[in-house]
């Protein structure tokens, strides 16, 4: 035991030192091992203090508009890809996230700090723990949830920080020359020696690869036969999930790049990678077969959101209770609503009535109006969003859901999304009751969406698209009328199910990593653009938007770590061209 605290102390001394200039003594402030023992009740709260990163507020004092946890996160991406916000100075994701400039200012480092954070406590719990073989059941299901958090903390870092070619001639040549392609992140867990952490490189992808996996295979062993009591916790068909998600990621991959493919294969039998599983594929349709497998599996677990489920006035995405949510932030008392205007709602649910979505404030949140423009008129989910024709319009049209009177309706622009409802339908002045609300993370469509593009791969064309059309006349068309015809699977996955999944995830924070994995343009300028004129900025067909390859902080890591190597800055006001009408 005695090791495993100084164990404890080391890496938590690290990843705090990594995380940026953040007070020294908190790293003192956590239990060691030998205070935790084999407590339950210690380990369950250590466990738990991962779990509640997911909403905490205000954990570096650095940008305190910003920081309240993974909500803040899916802003950020959102910001990035599908979300136009209005011209306002309440808008506090406006830069860099919206107007993309100057990615190496303070805010710029959030996501970078908050996830190493995050993989902190994970780390913590697991270093607690030690052996879980010799633990009891409860303590293993503890380990199994740390070892999804921190699974989804890699991957979400690998998946914002790999640089991607961009097609912008200055910036992938940076990239070539500091030697970053195919770099992800650097990986710190339990097993890290902390005398390497002046010499801890940005490891490729496939060592990436096989680290989340490893601690995927791990979680689906511990928890096996887990039932949770809420869905902030980790259960098998969590594991199942994150394992879909992954293997797509792989998958697309090597699908695009061969090459990457035997780089895999290649490194297959590395002494130093001998402690992860192996992936245990050859081809990229081995890959994509892995990813309809779980994806299916969590599919027989769950049911897509009715209609009715989804406008809900009162517990519309609200509430991870209905059998669509496989994983959520579940925020249930008052002592967890830290912020009246810190938060999700103010800056996203226009209905919130005390944050910046208001019409006082004006920071509305809508929906790209080219992205809008491909809701088919028989879609329901076309009317979680105000058409142009009906903007302004009094009495508020019957077709829209809303808990806003019709004055405060008709102050709202057009493609403003009315998804996230506050709790129980809440607009009053008692905000700590409109913010207990649930938000989710992984949702079963997703997983819909994830079969329908492997089958595609792997079974031909068809199979793919009558996935998809199987899905959306069931369970989205009012008339099931969805049919369409690609010229092939390039064509149907960019064009047709990515446009459908962006439309389904919008203001969920996830079309930025399926815009990044299949390298799609992202367009801002064009005839009626409702993005803000002076972010008007187009990338390159086929390629990454440079903004997309996060810069990586120049401080305290940068500084401290000297063998990490930093992703070229986007620079996008100098690389390209901002469109004018």
């Amino acid at each position: 035991m005695k090791n495993i605290s100084i164990q404890f102390i080391a890496l938590s001394t690290i990843l705090l030192s990594f995380i940026g200039c953040i007070d020294e003594s908190i790293a003192t402030d956590y239990a060691t091992g030998d205070q935790i023992g084999g407590s339950e009740t210690a380990l369950e709260s250590l466990a738990n203090s991962t779990a509640a990163f997911m909403y905490s507020y205000n954990y570096f004092g650095t940008s305190s508009n910003q920081e309240f946890g993974y909500p803040a996160m899916m802003i950020i991406r959102d910001a990035l890809t599908d979300c136009p916000y209005v011209t306002t100075n309440y808008n506090h994701f406006n830069t860099p996230w919206a107007s993309l400039v100057d990615f190496s200012s303070g805010r710029a480092k959030q996501p970078w700090r908050y996830y190493y954070r995050m993989i902190l406590n994970a780390n913590n719990t697991i270093i607690a723990i030690g052996n879980p073989e010799e633990a009891t059941e409860k303590i293993r299901r503890f380990y199994g949830n740390a070892l999804v958090y921190r699974a989804m903390a890699y991957m979400d870092l690998m998946r914002m920080y790999e640089y991607k070619k961009t097609g912008v001639q200055s910036l992938d040549a940076e990239a070539e020359s500091r030697g970053i392609y195919g770099l992800t992140t650097v990986i710190i867990d339990e097993n890290f020696d902390d005398n390497n952490a002046e010499n801890n490189p940005r490891v490729p992808f496939y060592q990436m690869y096989r680290f989340i996996m490893n601690d995927l295979n791990k979680a689906e062993k511990y928890l096996e036969g887990y039932n949770r009591n809420s869905k902030i916790r980790a259960d098998l068909s969590v594991v199942q999930a994150y394992k879909a998600r992954l293997w797509l990621e792989i998958a697309t991959r090597f699908q695009k790049y061969p090459q990457d493919l035997q780089t895999q294969l290649s490194h297959e039998d590395d002494e130093e990678l001998a402690i992860y599983d192996k992936l245990g594929i050859t081809t990229a349709n081995d890959c994509y077969q892995k990813a309809a497998q779980y994806a299916r599996l969590v599919i027989n677990k769950y049911n897509p959101l009715s209609e009715n489920q989804w406008h809900s006035l009162t517990h519309g995405f609200n509430d991870a209770s209905v059998n669509s949510w496989i994983f959520a932030i579940t925020i249930n008392s008052i002592d967890a609503v830290y912020s009246r205007v810190n938060n999700f709602y103010s800056n996203c649910v226009t209905e919130y009535s005390r944050g910046y979505s208001r019409s006082q404030y004006h920071c509305y949140r809508m929906i790209d109006k080219r992205l809008y423009d491909q809701i088919d008129e028989n879609d329901w989910r076309k009317a979680t969003w105000i058409d142009p024709a009906d903007a302004g319009a009094k009495p508020t049209p019957s077709k829209y859901h809303t808990l806003l009177d019709d004055t405060e309706w008709a102050l709202r622009d057009a493609y403003v999304g009315f998804k996230f409802r506050p709790n129980q339908g809440d607009i009053s002045e008692d905000y700590t009751n409109a913010l207990q609300v649930d938000f989710p993370i992984i949702r079963v469509e997703e997983m819909y969406f994830i079969e329908a593009e492997a089958k595609a791969y792997t079974d031909g064309l068809n199979s793919g698209m009558n996935a998809l059309a199987s899905f959306l006349n069931a369970h989205r068309y009012k008339d099931a009328s969805y049919d369409i015809s690609p010229e092939n699977v390039e064509d149907f996955v960019d064009n047709y199910l990515i446009t459908q999944k962006r439309i389904e995830l919008w203001g969920e924070g996830l079309s930025f990593f399926d815009i990044k994995r299949r390298e799609l343009a992202i367009t801002r300028g064009y005839k009626g653009s409702n993005w803000i004129s002076s972010y008007r900025y187009n990338s390159l067909p086929g390629h990454t938007p440079s903004w997309l390859n996060l810069y990586l902080p120049n401080e305290g890591e940068a500084s401290l770590n000297h063998a990490i190597k930093l992703n070229p800055d986007p620079q996008v006001y100098d690389v390209y061209d901002l469109w004018v009408e």
